[in-house]
C-alpha cells in the first residue's frame, strides 16, 4: 500500500466550529470527497457564507465530480504529495481543510501538513447512525475521534439534550452506485493524465468491480440455501452468537484494530469460541454488505471450523437482514463496525476487538472475548440513549452524499454546524461539563467549549 508521511500527534486544542468574528473569511481546502458532486453542493453553501473554497484534484474521478474552477491539480507521485499540499495550503492562505475518511493516505498526509501550519481539520465520513446521517468531526473519526470514552460524560450531557427525529433520506443506493461507477470510470479513462496517482485500495478497481458483480450473482443463487441452513441452525436449542465482518482492507481493520485482516478476525473469533463457548452454542459470521467478495470468507470459515472440530456450529451468511439476525442473537462480536451500534440498540451484549467510539463500560462487554461467550455483559439502555443524543449533537448531520435533496440538506446542515447563528453559537448551550465526573480532565479540550455556557 502507498505510504504518505503522517504526523500521528494531535493538536492540543481544536475548535468544533469555525471561529466567529474572524478578521478575514475562511479559506477552505477540500481533499478527496464522497463519490459524486456532493463537494460542489457543499462549496456553493460555503460560498454563501463568504468562504473561499479550493479543491485539490488527485485523479480523473475528482475532476469529473468537481470540474476545473477553484481547483489545484496534482499530477506527481505520492512522494511529492506532502510538500505540494503544504505549498497549496500556504498559497490560498487556508484556514481549514475538509477531508473524506482520515485514513486515506492522501487525506492523512494533508492532515499532517495542516497541523504543521495550525490549520483546522474537518473530517467527513458515513454516518455513525445510518442511513439518515453523515458524520462531520474535528480532527478525526472512528478510532481517531475526539469523542470521550467516558460513560459519565454521556450521562451528564445526554440528560440535557432532546432527541430530534431526522428527515428520512429515502432510497439512496442507486444514485450512490451510479456516482461510484462514474467516478472510477473517469479515473480509469484519465489515467494517462494522472499517471502518478495511486489508488489507496488493497485490490485494484477493475478486480473489485468484477468481484462485486460475481458476488451479487452468487448471493441470488445461494439465498434460499443459506436461508434454509440458517433456519435449521435457529431451530437448535443452543444460544446463537453473531460475528459482524468488516470489509477487507477497511481502515477499521488496518488502522483502528490489531486484527489487521478478515482472516485474522475469523481465526481469533473461532478459536476463542471453541475454547470458551457452551457446547451447544452456534456462531454465525455475517458478511459486510459492501464486501467485494474477493477474499473467500466461506472457505476460510469452513476450513478453520473443520480444523477445530466445530463445522456443525459455524456458519457464514453472505447477505440477509441484519435486524432479523440480531433479534435471534444472544451476543455480537465486532472489530469496530457501526453495525455494533445497531446491536447495542437492540440490547444485545457486544464485544469490540478494535477501537470504537462506543466501546466503554455500560455500552459494550468489557471483560474480553474469552469471557464474552460465558458471561456477556448487556448494554445499559439509558446510557445508549444519552450516548446517541450527544453523538448526534456533536458529529451527525441529517442528509446523505447522494440525490440532490439529500446533498442540499447535508450541505445546509454542515454550514449551520460550522457557522451557527449567534443564538445557537454553542451546540448545546445549557450543558455544563463536570471535570471531576468525566474524562475531559484537560480544560482546553475542544469538547468543553461545546458544553460551556
Amino acid at each position: 500500500m502507498m505510504r504518505v508521511g503522517v504526523n500521528a500527534s494531535k493538536p492540543e486544542s481544536v475548535p468544533l466550529a469555525f471561529t466567529s468574528g474572524t478578521t478575514r473569511p475562511a479559506s477552505i481546502v477540500f481533499v478527496a470527497g464522497p463519490f459524486g458532486p456532493f463537494l460542489r453542493v457543499l462549496a456553493a453553501s460555503l460560498k454563501n457564507q463568504s468562504c473561499r473554497v479550493t479543491r485539490l484534484i488527485l485523479n480523473g474521478g475528482d475532476l469529473l465530480d468537481w470540474g476545473i474552477r477553484d481547483a489545484a491539480i496534482f499530477k506527481s507521485g505520492p512522494e511529492r504529495w506532502g510538500s505540494w499540499v503544504h505549498e497549496q495550503l500556504r498559497r490560498v492562505h487556508a484556514t481549514d481543510i475538509v477531508v473524506y475518511n482520515d485514513a486515506n493516505p492522501y487525506c492523512a498526509g494533508a492532515i499532517a501538513e495542516a497541523r504543521r501550519l495550525n490549520i483546522r481539520v474537518h473530517v467527513l465520513e458515513q454516518g455513525y447512525f445510518r442511513p439518515h446521517w453523515i458524520t462531520l468531526e474535528q480532527d478525526g473519526v472512528n478510532g481517531s475521534s475526539l469523542l470521550p470514552r467516558s460513560p459519565g460524560f454521556y450521562r451528564l450531557a445526554g440528560a440535557k439534550l432532546l432527541a430530534a427525529p431526522p428527515k428520512p433520506v429515502g432510497r439512496i443506493t442507486p444514485t450512490a452506485v451510479r456516482n461510484l461507477i462514474l467516478h472510477h470510470l473517469a479515473m480509469w479513462l484519465m489515467t494517462p493524465i494522472f499517471a502518478g496517482y495511486r489508488a489507496p485500495y488493497a485490490y485494484g478497481v477493475a478486480r473489485q468491480c468484477i468481484s462485486h458483480v460475481v458476488r451479487f450473482g452468487r448471493q441470488r443463487l445461494q439465498k434460499k440455501r443459506q436461508e434454509s441452513e440458517l433456519f435449521r441452525r435457529l431451530e437448535r436449542a443452543g444460544p446463537i452468537f453473531v460475528a459482524l465482518m468488516q470489509r477487507p482492507g477497511d481502515s477499521q481493520l488496518l488502522r483502528h484494530s490489531s486484527v489487521g485482516t478478515t482472516a485474522n478476525f475469523i481465526d481469533t473469533v473461532i478459536a476463542s469460541f471453541v475454547a470458551n463457548a457452551p457446547d451447544d452454542a452456534q456462531l454465525v459470521f455475517k458478511g459486510h454488505p459492501l464486501d467485494h467478495g474477493i477474499e473467500p470468507h466461506a472457505h476460510t470459515i469452513a476450513r478453520v471450523a473443520a480444523d477445530l472440530g466445530v463445522s456443525d456450529r459455524c456458519l457464514f451468511l453472505d447477505g440477509g437482514h441484519l435486524a432479523s439476525l440480531l433479534r435471534t442473537a444472544v451476543g455480537v462480536v465486532t472489530v469496530n463496525s457501526t453495525a455494533g451500534l445497531t446491536a447495542i440498540e437492540f440490547g444485545k451484549p457486544t464485544v469490540v476487538l478494535g477501537q470504537a467510539i462506543y466501546d466503554m463500560p455500560g455500552m459494550t462487554h468489557q471483560s474480553g472475548l474469552d469471557n464474552f461467550w460465558i458471561s456477556p455483559q448487556a448494554p445499559d439502555p439509558s446510557l445508549y440513549l444519552c450516548f446517541r443524543k450527544v453523538v448526534m449533537a456533536l458529529t451527525q448531520i441529517n442528509g446523505a452524499y447522494s440525490t440532490r435533496r439529500n446533498m442540499r440538506m447535508a450541505a445546509e446542515g454542515i454550514c449551520r454546524r460550522l457557522f451557527p447563528p449567534a443564538a445557537d453559537a454553542v451546540v448545546a448551550q445549557p450543558l455544563l461539563v463536570d471535570q471531576q465526573r468525566t474524562s475531559l480532565s484537560d480544560k482546553a479540550h475542544p469538547l468543553n467549549a461545546v458544553f460551556a455556557e
